[in-house]
């Protein structure tokens, strides 16, 4: 199977950033991210702690996903993998399966509970939906945390962290612009951007690694962490 389109590639080809500036653009929209999570929780639309917890959840998954990857694929520090499966695309579209139903099963869970429990103690009919919106933009700042985070340790090792700003890049974006505007088809293009980049760096990573079970699938947890609440938001009625 060959590669659909190395977006990542076309883009660190196309615009000749060094790593220099790249850090310096990922600061950038780390700031703007800080300034959005302030105005949010100014208005009331999510709480600190609510982050912390699902960074926690989300931190784990994603470092789980990852050890259990590094530990199937060649790399410096393991002479060979500790377990090859004899039919890896079959695997690796199993794996892939199990790990988005998982995530997605916990996202909408997390959220009626949420919606429960805000309904339950408000008066308005609208209080459900504003408790979704308040888990899923917990969940959405919690994932950009974290990429913050992988894109700092990504840099310090001297590794491309370009996968990571551009959801980071279209969050903020996306972010900004609901601000300005209140409009929330913002975040159903932002989610539907996400989802078709998601799948193009997936796909491609997994074509130039002879689809080996790399830590490249811990991405999906984190990918999801802003394709869900985006799209959620996007879909809501308020």
């Amino acid at each position: 199977m060959k590669t659909i389109f190395d977006i990542n590639e076309q883009i660190v080809n196309g615009l000749h950033f060094s790593s220099g500036l790249w850090l310096l653009i990922g600061a950038i929209l780390f700031a703007l991210l800080c300034l959005c999570f302030l105005l949010t929780t100014r208005n009331g639309r999510v709480k600190p702690r609510t982050v912390l917890v699902e960074f926690g959840w989300l931190s784990l998954a994603y470092f789980i996903l990852y050890g259990l990857g590094f530990l199937t694929c060649d790399s410096h520090l393991l002479k060979e993998p500790l377990w090859k499966p004899q039919m890896p695309v079959l695997f690796i579209v199993i794996s892939a399966a199990v790990i988005l139903f998982l995530c997605s099963l916990y996202f909408f869970k997390r959220r009626k509970r949420f919606a429960d429990f805000v309904s339950a103690t408000a008066i308005r009919r609208s209080a459900a939906g504003s408790g979704a919106a308040k888990y899923a933009y917990a969940l959405l700042f919690a994932g950009m945390l974290l990429s913050t985070i992988l894109c700092g340790i990504r840099f310090g090792c001297g590794d491309s962290f370009i996968h990571l700003l551009v959801p980071m890049a279209t969050v903020t974006l996306v972010l900004l612009l609901y601000l300005l505007t209140h409009w929330n088809f913002w975040y159903l293009i932002g989610g539907v951007f996400l989802l078709a980049y998601a799948v193009l760096v997936i796909q491609a990573e997994l074509v130039e690694t002879q689809y080996t079970f790399a830590p490249l699938l811990a991405l999906i947890p984190l990918y999801l962490s802003s394709i869900l609440p985006l799209l959620s938001l996007g879909t809501q009625k308020r």
